[in-house]
């Protein structure tokens, strides 16, 4: 069965493309009868349907297929319809819905042992849940669906089952929990080899890190500014020594806290990143640093520069 289909389409394309498929189902129909080609069709023209938001007719055709394949005892047909018709219920605003006919499909997928459709439904219940604001069921079915895509080496599934956890919990202001899961992120960052998620996953440690601890929060910060720069992320890299001389500050460490964010200004003004400068200096003349001490300090260092390239 066709269960998806690449829609990079207007309306008026994808209403054109309709109608070119119903002409194609009605020849089909003529020639072949309700088939599986006449259902392959007529599964396409639900999706399109259910992309223009044209629910109505969507439903009918999903069920349509859907009664096909529960009498050819297709289960592998009959899991796709059902996971559609949760999606379609899901656009569709109705919840509990939704999450019923995820659950079908969630049933029939671990009974195939389909376990990434079945990760796709459960991810689609999960989602469902947060909409109706049941923290618990949704935090249950995550927790769930992270296991099976961790035993079957789905890291984007694990990863989006981690970030819909990550924003339970700080919803909830458990903050250990959430560290945990920033934790479990990287690692999976990590296994994808996606710096800017590693960097982001250790800039968001060093945060809940600095709430207790600034000294644990500044190795946190350090690691994901080291990434940023071996990765040439200028504007991450203007964030971390940011952080980086926030730590330092609260530390007691002033001249090295100052001595970062210089440094960090002098990038910030390389790359023009307007809001960096201006945050920053503020940052700066929070030090006690006057306008004219700024630009004395950021002379110097970059005097300092040329001499160390120079050598």
């Amino acid at each position: 069965m066709q269960v998806k289909e690449d829609i990079s389409l207007t309306r008026e394309e994808i209403d054109q493309l309709i109608k070119k498929k119903l002409i194609l189902l009605n020849e089909i129909d003529r020639n072949q009868g309700k088939g599986s080609e006449y259902i392959r069709i007529l599964s396409e023209i639900a999706l399109l349907k259910l992309e223009i938001e044209e629910f109505e007719e969507s439903e009918n055709y999903f069920k349509t297929c859907l009664a096909f394949f529960e009498k050819q005892s297709d289960n592998l047909g009959k899991a796709a319809v059902l996971g559609l018709l949760g999606a379609l219920f899901y656009k569709k605003d109705q919840f509990e819905e939704s999450i019923n006919y995820y659950r079908q499909g969630d049933l029939l997928y671990k009974e195939l042992l389909q376990f990434k459709e079945q990760t796709t439904c459960l991810i689609g219940i999960g989602s469902a849940y947060l909409k109706l604001n049941k923290l618990d069921e949704a935090s249950d079915i995550f927790f769930k669906c992270s296991a099976i895509c961790a035993d079957n080496h789905d890291v984007y599934g694990l990863l989006e089952c981690l970030q819909n956890l990550i924003f339970i919990y700080e919803k909830e202001e458990k903050w250990d929990v959430v560290f945990e899961l920033y934790k479990k992120t990287l690692k999976a960052f990590k296994e994808l080899k996606d710096r800017q998620g590693m960097i982001v996953s250790y800039f968001n440690l060093g945060i809940l890190k600095k709430k207790k601890n600034y000294e644990e929060a500044l190795i946190y910060f350090k690691k994901g500014t080291n990434v940023a720069i071996d990765s040439n992320y200028s504007e991450l890299i203007v964030k971390g020594l940011s952080y980086i001389a926030e730590c330092l500050f609260y530390t007691g460490k002033i001249r090295d806290a100052t001595n970062q964010l210089i440094k960090s200004l002098h990038l910030a003004e390389e790359i023009k990143a307007k809001n960096a400068i201006i945050q920053i200096s503020v940052l700066l003349k929070s030090f006690g640093l006057s306008e004219t001490d700024i630009q004395e300090s950021l002379k110097k260092y970059r005097e300092d520069r040329k001499i160390t390239k120079n050598k």
